[in-house]
């Protein structure tokens, strides 16, 4: 009857036609990430010389918003960028072809009309930060956020969050939950493909370390070592292990609670079945 009544719940407080689920974690936790701040983030980034002699450009690919090129003037000044907003920019001899793709190419020319492009790859991003599979729904999160999400195969999805027209976050869910931050939404992608999402019930960014309480109770511990946030989610099933939030977010869950930990600090809770309410500081 539990899961009967957890499953409707879930549903109803879903956007679109997305299915909750929620994956029943034990005390002991799942392991911390081990890979590399850079793989972690999704972000790559290099500096090139500039076909302007003395300058240079910063180049910067990014699962979350696409591939971008700074160009940089000797002193360090940006002159023009180039992005998924803008993907080339004539005047300046930048151009950014298959911006948000696996493997976009930044062009640049000190002259217009036949002079040929000078061709340069941006880093290449780890597979898990780079979407792969094949289109198995879209959600509409409100007027102007939708998901896409993919299927990479079993137990491996991904998804991507435009705004406007725009990529703003992607979610990996390769054997466990990935999330998703952005303004007041808080999107969980589980690897079996299923989602939750939710407004609110989030603190604001960097928030004082030390313990708070959910809606049911249930209560994080926000930590931080080496500059990087940690959560102990605490509920009536024991106290899990601390998940260290390494350039993107991580999230704990039993069958009730969900707590998303964005890389800046801020925390979001979920409860099936009570009003969502943020998170309430505790104390030290």
């Amino acid at each position: 009857m539990r899961t009967a009544l957890r499953t409707a719940l879930a549903v109803a407080a879903l956007v679109g036609t997305a299915t909750a689920s929620v994956v029943t974690a034990t005390a002991a936790g799942a392991a911390t990430a081990t890979a590399s701040s850079t793989s972690s983030a999704c972000l790559a980034a290099k500096t090139i010389p500039s076909v302007f002699g003395g300058w240079k450009v910063k180049l910067v690919n990014s699962a979350d918003s696409g591939a971008s090129a700074k160009l940089l003037d000797e002193k360090g000044h940006v002159v023009s960028t180039v992005d998924q907003s803008r993907t080339v920019d004539s005047a300046n001899g930048l151009r950014i072809t298959g911006v948000l793709s696996a493997k976009p190419v930044f062009g640049q020319r000190s002259e217009g009309g036949p002079t040929p492009w000078k061709s340069t790859a941006f880093p290449v991003l780890s597979a898990d930060c780079t979407q792969s599979g094949k289109l198995v729904r879209t959600l509409r999160l409100d007027s102007r956020t939708t998901a896409q999400v993919f299927k990479v195969s079993a137990g491996h999805y991904q998804a991507r969050v435009y705004q406007s027209g725009k990529l703003v976050r992607f979610v990996d869910a390769h054997g466990r939950a990935g999330a998703a931050l952005f303004g007041s939404r808080t999107l969980v992608l589980n690897p079996d493909g299923t989602t939750v999402t939710w407004t609110g019930a989030k603190t604001a960014a960097n928030p004082r370390l030390g313990r708070y309480k959910l809606a049911n109770g249930a209560t994080v511990k926000l930590v931080k070592r080496a500059g990087v946030y940690g959560a102990q989610l605490t509920t009536g099933h024991g106290t899990f292990s601390v998940e260290y939030a390494k350039g993107r977010p991580s999230v704990q869950q039993d069958d009730v609670t969900l707590v998303v930990l964005g890389a800046d600090g801020t925390l979001s809770g979920y409860v099936y079945g009570r009003a969502q309410k943020p998170p309430v500081y505790l104390g030290a």
